[in-house]
């Protein structure tokens, strides 16, 4: 080698010591959600909404003891009316998880300016349903009668439009809220499943086990009906409407905060979303049981095979049990559950219905199979308008004059307005600090006493307290 010639071994060397040999690391989606770190942050740097020290002290007391008398578990899940059961009715676990996905999809503003009588209404085995519960009695009436939009398939086909009018086809002469923001949920979805959990036709009717080291959950061919909702983010049944007005001030209780936290622009792809939630494959094979005839499968110009539904699972299957890492992975795939925004300079974090999907199939599979995350501690409260407003009513959120003016006067606050994240992070961050207030106390309820708990119970609470006024 001339001295002209550059010595490879050096060279070598060099490219190794300064990293240009490495080949980029793969991506790696972290089970940390970071969520509770920018509740904080948004607290420490909060100036309209304050957390009372004492307030949260004297609530902990009171929901520790609801929280025992009432003895709220994941096994709650059972008690609303819409929500399907495993087992019951014929219903197994892949229609399950498919139902909670379509479920939480779609769960996002049904805020409407007519009177309870006038709203959006959707009739259900004897009962009229509005808002969230009556997109819950819509699928599970559109899966009795084989118009089945829990079937993946059907979100990529040429009439999904029509089939989701006639699904919520509803008995007032107000349609649906945001019914082609939902469609649009939907398609997005389905090309999310297609690109990364699509896989191939031959397994679409193969359900591997999903943990050999869990007690093999019932299935049973699903039969007609079937429903969810989650324990926390169902709308309450209450005759012809289960929205209840705003609250009385006369009784030291802000107005329901659907008037003032719920904004006619939130949309599917807008980042807080305040009504009931926020917002966003080969043969599909159908639980036994279940007609597709009608299902709207018949329209199509597609010539690729049908999404198979077994898509979803390979989603949650490849989580790991981990609720942190599903909740980044719906974040990071799908924009519709992308609920971020910015806040005093830096990127601020809620993910409102990504965590709550994964508490949907923590509850409705009771920690088991599907619904089984080794780190469901993970998961934050998840932040709308009825706990901020119960958090209140508790003594533990405090707000400035005027922002409390402006609750009362029932005046809306814009999306993304300082306001707003302000609710909502320091109602993420009461709810920990009441849970670590609870544990010190009580130190056998470490582990079983978490946020999505406290935040199911507040929930309630919540609801109660707008029945009685």
């Amino acid at each position: 080698m001339s001295d002209d010639e550059a010595d490879p071994e050096l060279i070598a060397l060099l490219r190794s010591h300064l990293g240009l040999d490495a080949q980029p690391a793969a991506h790696v989606i972290s089970s940390s959600t970071g969520i509770l770190a920018d509740a904080e942050y948004v607290y420490n740097n909060s100036i309209d909404v304050s957390i009372s020290m004492s307030g949260t002290h004297s609530a902990a007391t009171e929901l520790y003891n609801q929280f025992t008398s009432r003895s709220y578990s994941a096994k709650s899940w059972n008690d609303h009316p819409l929500h399907p059961t495993l087992g019951d009715e014929g219903w197994d676990e892949e229609a399950m998880v498919r139902f909670i996905f379509t479920m939480d999809l779609l769960n996002f503003s049904f805020w409407s300016e007519l009177s309870a009588e006038e709203r959006w209404q959707l009739e259900w085995r004897g009962e009229k349903w509005t808002g969230y519960s009556g997109m819950v009695a819509g699928l599970r009436k559109g899966v009795k009668e084989g118009r089945d939009l829990t079937d993946v398939g059907v979100w990529e086909e040429d009439d999904l439009e029509e089939l989701v009018g006639e699904v919520f086809r509803g008995e007032t002469g107000e349609g649906m809220p945001l019914m082609g923001e939902r469609c649009g949920v939907l398609k997005e979805a389905a090309k999310v499943l297609r690109e990364r959990f699509g896989g191939g036709d031959e397994d679409a009717d193969d359900l591997a086990e999903v943990d050999n080291n869990d007690p093999s959950i019932a299935t049973a061919g699903i039969d007609d009906t079937g429903t969810t909702g989650g324990p926390r983010s169902h709308e309450a049944k209450d005759g012809a409407s289960a929205d209840p007005g705003p609250a009385d001030d006369s009784k030291n209780v802000l107005p329901a905060a659907s008037d003032v936290l719920e904004v006619a622009s939130e949309t599917a792809n807008t980042a807080e979303h305040r009504d009931e939630s926020e917002t966003v494959a080969s043969a599909s094979v159908p639980a036994a049981g279940i007609s597709t005839e009608g299902s709207g499968a018949s329209k199509t110009t597609q010539s690729r095979p049908r999404l198979p539904n077994r898509s979803v699972i390979r989603l949650i299957e490849q989580a790991d049990h981990s609720a942190g890492k599903l909740v980044n992975m719906l974040a990071e795939y799908c924009p519709c559950f992308r609920d971020e925004t910015r806040f005093e300079g830096r990127r601020v974090r809620f993910l409102k219905r990504a965590q709550i999907f994964v508490a949907d199939l923590w509850a409705a599979f009771d920690g088991k199979g599907y619904g089984r995350f080794d780190d469901i501690e993970q998961l934050t409260m998840f932040a709308d308008y009825r706990v901020p407003q119960m958090l209140y009513n508790l003594g533990v959120l405090q707000y400035s004059p005027p922002l409390s003016a402006r609750i009362r006067r029932h005046e809306q606050i814009p999306p993304g307005h300082s306001w707003e994240i302000e609710l909502r992070g320091c109602s993420i961050w009461a709810v920990e600090l009441m849970r670590r207030q609870i544990v010190k106390e009580h130190p056998e309820a470490a582990g079983k006493v978490h946020a999505v708990l406290l935040d199911f119970l507040l929930y309630d609470l919540a609801k109660e307290v707008e029945a009685k006024v």
